[in-house]
């Protein structure tokens, strides 16, 4: 007995295709993204200065070593590469992120808490205090995969479900994930 499930299935199409879409504009942000940290870290990466781990909703970037952060003139006045400035600049809109900071590093805890305060300064200091969040947990890691020594700065994206207006429908669209 032949049954009618034709024009049903067809009433589903738009609904299944609209709760894949918003994984799908994640992922492809997520790629973006990690696309982006690594062109513009790309001379960091290969100095050995820093490294850029893709995470599922986000990225990892990890500032190598025991470096010193430059509060300097030159630093400020881009007369010399700062690493802190390549990841900004691999940012999307600062509306879609997320940025905690934590120092993974073997120095002493008053040195590791002054360069986790010296990189969120840095972003204030840039226009990205709004995006900055006070947790500086990081990601679980596999078992047995080691964390790189460093300041780490995890970005999570925070992706709204679709693009809308400001307040009232009235304003600009505000940024997703789509």
């Amino acid at each position: 007995m032949p049954t009618r499930s034709g024009p049903f299935a067809l009433l589903l199409i738009p609904f299944l295709l609209g709760a894949c879409s918003f994984d799908h504009g994640l992922r492809r942000t997520t790629r973006l993204l990690n696309d982006r940290l690594q062109a513009t870290m790309a001379p960091d990466i290969a100095s050995g200065a820093a490294t850029v781990q893709p995470l599922s909703n986000g990225a990892l970037v990890t500032l190598l070593g025991n470096a010193d952060f430059a509060n300097t003139v030159d630093a400020r006045a881009d007369r010399r590469r700062d690493v802190r400035a390549s990841v900004i600049q691999g940012l999307l809109d600062p509306s879609l992120i997320r940025v905690a900071v934590a120092d993974t590093s073997t120095l002493p805890v008053y040195q590791r808490q002054a360069r986790v305060q010296n990189v969120y300064q840095y972003f204030e200091d840039n226009g990205l205090a709004l995006t900055l969040v006070p947790d500086g947990s990081l990601p679980a890691r596999p078992a047995g995969a080691p964390r790189p020594q460093g300041v780490a700065i995890r970005i999570t994206l925070d992706c709204p479900a679709n693009a809308s207006r400001g307040t009232w429908g009235v304003g600009p669209v505000l940024p997703s994930c789509h």
